[in-house]
């Protein structure tokens, strides 16, 4: 127990992550929550031309995320991956690289996400890729919001570890 909680801070709570970098495209995986105001924010500095945002699609079928509206001095590409997962993502954004020549990714995901998102976008993207840390501050239990704790995301990271491993394929 003890070992698994030392190696999730590496995995999970401090994970290697990269810096932004000038790349084609801000891919942003979801859901599209607190991560879009730090994707702006990349926008903003000129890390890239274009982002690309995995949002679900409400039952008005629009996109969800409020940015799939807006209008931006840069391209906003939304898409709903199938399956809405992370493995999902990874093959639009193969996809979506494909058919507009994207060479480089800067790949913004929460940081207990960062390890697990790395290599499953590995498998299926094949051009220069940065792994950028969202980094939310999470309560070690919460009563309230349980989903949003550092337990749940050591008990569903490992989880879908196990899951990334019996299904090694993009």
């Amino acid at each position: 127990m003890i070992v698994w909680a030392v190696v999730g801070i590496f995995l999970y709570v401090a994970p290697p992550a990269d810096q932004p970098k000038h790349a084609d495209v801000l891919f942003v995986l979801g859901p599209p929550d607190q991560r879009i105001g730090y994707a702006e924010q990349l926008m903003q500095q000129g890390y890239s031309p274009t982002i690309a945002v995995s949002s679900p699609i409400g039952k008005d079928g629009k996109f969800e995320a409020g940015i799939c509206t807006a209008q931006r001095p840069y391209r906003i590409i939304c898409f709903n991956p199938d399956p809405f997962t992370t493995q999902g993502e990874a093959r639009e954004l193969k996809n979506l690289s494909d058919q507009y020549g994207w060479k480089s990714a800067n790949v913004l995901t929460a940081q207990f996400h960062v390890t697990r998102a790395r290599v499953i976008v590995s498998r299926c993207y094949g051009g220069d890729l940065h792994m950028i840390a969202q980094h939310r501050s999470l309560p070690l239990v919460s009563l309230s919001r349980p989903t949003s704790s550092w337990a749940y995301q050591y008990l569903y990271q490992t989880a879908a570890f196990v899951k990334v491993a019996i299904h090694p394929d993009c």
